[in-house]
């Protein structure tokens, strides 16, 4: 177990002192802490004659003990105790370039596995944090992630398109909001704490053998300046692709398929 920061909440927080009224929370809030659809909990409530028995509300929308249910995830392994400090640290750049950085306690990163779909980030925040990053993404291009560091993935970055799409206060008064952006975005950070994602570029024409650019599995190349082909004094066509992310990925299977490996 780990002591939370103020205004910070777990997965957990169902254990902890809670305010009036905020011992008993609905199907939705469960699904929330337990990180499934409400549909599933009420597929665990049918399912387990254990599950704790409402203490309020109606039969369409009962509430139940706060505890008592958290309690309940935490026997059924539904949830886990964090074992560690859980916290994702972003850096984000709104469309006039002011950089800041936020934290998001217990986050959860669900990855689309393909380019059409939505990456999302949620977790827990302060009020102020909230604001300042729901202004730095409110533009019309929204922001763009220079940074992400969370548990279970590489740092990350996304050029632009990042924006909050839910803001959720739950009955203990804590304030849950939920980043997304274009899947096809999503990039591996550049080293360094201020990131910035890592830029392959296709030429149209192939390298040749004098090409001195940094090349990679993908097929791209990153130019450097006295590459006779791909240089300053060339100015190459290049079609650029966020390294590391999911077109990364496509364009490496295309070459292996092309070798039929």
């Amino acid at each position: 177990m780990r002591t939370a920061r103020a205004s910070r909440r777990s997965p957990l927080a169902g254990l902890e002192p809670v305010a009036p009224g905020g011992d008993r929370v609905f199907l939705a809030e469960l699904a929330r802490i337990a990180r499934v659809g409400r549909a599933a909990v009420a597929c665990w409530r049918r399912r387990h004659p254990d599950f704790p028995d409402p203490v309020a509300g109606t039969d369409v929308h009962p509430q139940f003990d706060r505890r008592a249910v958290v309690a309940w995830l935490l026997a059924h392994d539904k949830i886990g105790v964090p074992t560690g400090p859980t916290i994702a640290a972003l850096v984000l750049a709104g469309p006039g370039g002011a950089v800041q950085r936020f934290c998001l306690d217990d986050p959860w990163l669900a990855l689309a596995d393909d380019a059409a779909g939505e990456d999302c980030l949620s977790g827990w925040s302060t009020d102020e944090d909230a604001d300042a990053l729901a202004a730095l993404a409110g533009g019309e291009f929204g922001a763009s992630l220079r940074r992400l560091t969370a548990p279970g993935t590489d740092p990350l970055a996304v050029p632009g398109q990042v924006r909050v799409i839910d803001r959720f206060r739950s009955g203990s008064g804590g304030l849950r909001l939920t980043l997304a952006w274009p899947a096809g975005l999503r990039g591996t950070a550049a080293s360094g704490p201020a990131g910035r994602v890592v830029r392959h570029g296709i030429a149209y024409a192939g390298p040749g053998e004098g090409c001195v650019c940094r090349r990679h599995d993908c097929g791209g190349v990153v130019p450097v300046s006295w590459c006779a082909e791909h240089g300053d004094a060339v100015g190459p066509v290049l079609e650029w692709h966020p390294g590391g992310g999911i077109r990364c990925t496509a364009l490496l299977l295309g070459r292996l398929a092309g070798r039929g490996q």
